[in-house]
């Protein structure tokens, strides 16, 4: 009998983000189930909480399959707070998934938690302040991985990467769950994995918050206009 001589391609995770059309204008709400709280200020269920979790997975096979670091050597997750700590969470879990279930292979992991200041006076400047590591050159000649919820205009995260990079670590990655798609066109950073691609809209849920408010939103939602003004605050009254 005679063998086929097609030869079959190796399948792959796309570490480019799935895009969600401008014309894709969510899921009804009446669909899901959402906190009683927050039901009259959104417009529409844009990712559903399972299908998010299940493009973080792929994320996390992506980057186990890329990254071939060997002890003593480690991979320093670093977490850009707040918004990043659940996508940080949910992503580091699938990665020790793949540690505790490969017999090949292993990925030998560190955290490391940090937060990013680019601005003076709400006014965004080309300095940052990196706050949360106590001696920023304990980062000479190792890996990291920067994980961040979402890349609006990419300032803060060029910003971030460039003075890191004054501490000559081995690699920088950087993965973030959300690109937006902004209707200016102003975005100068391309992540190195990206989870979805979103319109320019105004999205809150899964620790992607407004003022402070909807990080406690399991789905990623739309916000009405009425939502938008009722949970807006004052300049001088700006959450960091």
């Amino acid at each position: 009998m005679a063998t086929s001589s097609k030869t079959t391609e190796k399948h792959y995770i796309e570490s480019n983000p799935l895009v969600i059309q401008d014309s894709f204008e969510g899921y009804p709400l009446n669909y899901f189930n959402l906190p009683l709280h927050y039901r009259d200020d959104l417009k529409s269920v844009l990712i559903p909480y399972g299908l998010v979790q299940d493009r973080i997975e792929a994320l996390a096979s992506r980057i186990f399959s890329d990254l071939h670091i060997h002890i003593p050597e480690q991979l320093i997750c670093m977490c850009v707070l707040k918004g990043g700590y659940r996508f940080f969470s949910d992503l580091v879990s699938k990665i020790q998934n793949e540690n505790r279930l490969r017999n090949d292979r292993s990925l030998p992991m560190s955290l490391e938690f940090i937060r990013a200041r680019s601005y003076i006076n709400d006014h965004s400047t080309d300095a940052i302040e990196i706050i949360g590591i106590s001696d920023l050159n304990t980062l000479n000649n190792k890996h990291i991985l920067i994980i961040e919820d979402i890349i609006d205009t990419g300032v803060t995260m060029v910003a971030l990467k460039a003075e890191l990079e004054k501490y000559k670590p081995k690699t920088i990655h950087v993965v973030s769950l959300f690109t937006k798609r902004r209707n200016d066109k102003k975005c100068i950073f391309k992540p190195d994995y990206s989870g979805f691609e979103v319109p320019d809209h105004f999205i809150v849920g899964y620790a992607l918050d407004y003022n402070e408010y909807f990080r406690d939103l399991e789905h990623i939602c739309v916000m009405k206009e009425s939502g938008i003004a009722k949970y807006k605050v004052n300049s001088g009254d700006k959450v960091e």
